[in-house]
């Protein structure tokens, strides 16, 4: 996903890929784990359609969305929609209030679709680390992502 549609994160493949193994099987391991951070997959017939990670934020009230991610023809079909879903039931497990995510300022696909699930602006933006652009913070009640 991050090589075919870099455009639309704010990590490039190639500063991504030079992390060293090591790295991406503690990250694993701690998401498959499930205290502080977790991946989600969605599936259709047996490969996967769209995923997303998540992580406790240094206010034990937050979690972070991170990476979200849906097959260009899956999309429009709730895949994503479930996603932020079983995000913000991880975080309702955990204590967690609010969800944050940051997306690309330039991505109004994206700034749509996490809109009409509920999460809004902080009104911040935040220079690209490793491009041009900028990134909106962006927040929503797991109250309001789990529609209650």
């Amino acid at each position: 996903m991050l090589r075919e549609e870099s455009a639309s994160f704010s990590s490039r493949w190639e500063d991504v890929a030079r992390q060293p193994d090591a790295y991406w099987q503690e990250w694993v391991g701690a998401a498959a784990e499930g205290l502080t951070r977790r991946l989600f997959v969605a599936e259709d017939g047996g490969g996967w359609i769209g995923a997303v990670g998540c992580h406790l934020r240094v206010d034990p009230a937050e979690t972070q969305l991170i990476s979200m991610w849906v097959e260009p023809a899956a999309r429009r079909r709730g895949v994503a929609q479930a996603l932020i879903r079983a995000v913000a039931e991880w975080a309702r497990e955990r204590g967690c209030h609010r969800v944050f995510l940051f997306v690309q300022e330039a991505n109004t696909s994206a700034r749509r679709l996490y809109e009409s699930a509920g999460f809004r602006a902080t009104g911040e933006r935040e220079e690209l680390p490793t491009r041009r652009g900028f990134k909106i913070p962006m927040w929503a009640p797991v109250e309001q992502l789990l529609g209650q």
